[in-house]
């Protein structure tokens, strides 16, 4: 068996913001049927924000004003839309308040869901990325920001069009522990819930 991926991933852009990112981007998911849709003027952040009482990071919100409207099935399926974000402490899942102090779960932001239905997060004062489970009932950082998000999107589309596929679960931690690294992630349970 071989022992490497039989075809490394396609980024079209590594970073939010970077130069053309919005074209290459764009392009990229038209190429795999996903229908581009931004969001209309920034009354929507502005809302959103004065509701959390938080400050959006640059590259989120740049990627939701031209990429925020998506609804697709292969692509960040449960993100959800900026309006529709909440502070943790307020959030639906029965579970947090069961298993975590508000003090703590206040610092978090609900911005999408994991395929098991568990809240993922940006925390507040870092924009890091962290998943709160019930099945096990874990806190765990699992990206350091929405950048990497989005960069793990890419690679979960192309397996989707078995564009890439990689030999093992093990070869797929390992590559994507290498490319979306970060202090403090626990890559294995990213795998196993992401």
């Amino acid at each position: 068996m071989s022992e490497k991926i039989n075809r490394e991933p396609i980024f079209p852009i590594r970073q939010i913001g970077e130069d053309n990112w919005i074209e290459k981007l764009s392009s990229f998911l038209e190429d795999h049927d996903v229908e581009v849709i931004s969001l209309e003027g920034e009354k929507i952040f502005q809302k959103t924000e004065h509701y959390l009482d938080w400050i959006i990071p640059s590259q989120t919100k740049d990627y939701f004003l031209n990429f925020g409207g998506i609804e697709s099935s292969d692509f960040m399926y449960n993100l959800k839309k900026i309006g529709e974000w909440e502070v943790l402490t307020n959030s639906i899942w029965e579970f947090v308040p069961l298993n975590f102090k508000h003090e703590e779960t206040d610092k978090y932001i609900v911005f999408s869901e994991s395929p098991s239905n568990d809240p993922i997060c940006f925390k507040r004062d870092t924009g890091q990325v962290y998943l709160f489970s019930h099945d096990p009932i874990k806190r765990a950082k699992v990206y350091k920001d929405f950048n990497d998000y989005l960069l793990n999107e890419m690679i979960d589309i192309q397996k989707l069009y078995t564009e890439v596929t990689f030999d093992c679960s093990k070869k797929e931690i390992e590559y994507k522990a290498n490319l979306l690294d970060g202090d403090g992630i626990d890559f294995n349970f990213r795998y196993l819930k992401l």
